[in-house]
């Protein structure tokens, strides 16, 4: 039995066409991330004011709060509309490549006689492995067969 360990975030930025893909959705979503962070900045600059609550009159220190709930409210359904819109961009952008890569790398296992992979990440957050050796993670020589064997093309 040959373990092996891989770690799957790293292809977003080794795999070539997975990163031409990243790189097309993190432009596409630049604006709404620019808006985003605005919001929040507004959000964050209100709540001091009303923190500090100087020289505030009761109808202002109520309007602005009111202004500010309001905000938030705005603020988190465009967070879970951009989270939802970026989820379904990412599946329908990489999904194809996904695949791909996931038959690529069970050819990978059979042609190295490896019979069982564990995705490196995961074993880091839980705990589960306590010692592997170097040479179990295959992500680098993973990453290379894989750009070798389906390079961009030419632009």
């Amino acid at each position: 039995m040959k373990v092996a360990i891989v770690d799957i975030l790293a292809f977003r930025d080794q795999i070539a066409e997975l990163k031409v893909k990243y790189d097309k959705l993190q432009k596409e979503f630049l604006t709404l991330s620019q808006e985003l962070e605005t919001m929040q900045a507004t959000l964050a600059a209100q709540e001091r004011t009303l923190g500090e609550n100087k020289g505030l009159t009761p109808q202002q220190a109520a309007k602005l709060s009111a202004d500010f709930e309001a905000g938030k409210k705005e603020y988190q359904r465009k967070v879970e509309d951009a989270q939802e819109l970026a989820r379904r961009r990412e599946a329908e952008e990489t999904g194809a490549i996904s695949d791909k890569i996931s038959a690529f790398l069970q050819q990978y296992c059979t042609k190295n006689g490896i019979t069982t992979v564990f995705e490196a990440r995961r074993l880091q957050e839980t705990g589960v492995i306590v010692y592997a050796a170097a040479n179990a993670n295959i992500t680098e020589d993973f990453v290379r067969s894989y750009n070798a064997a389906n390079p961009l093309p030419p632009k």
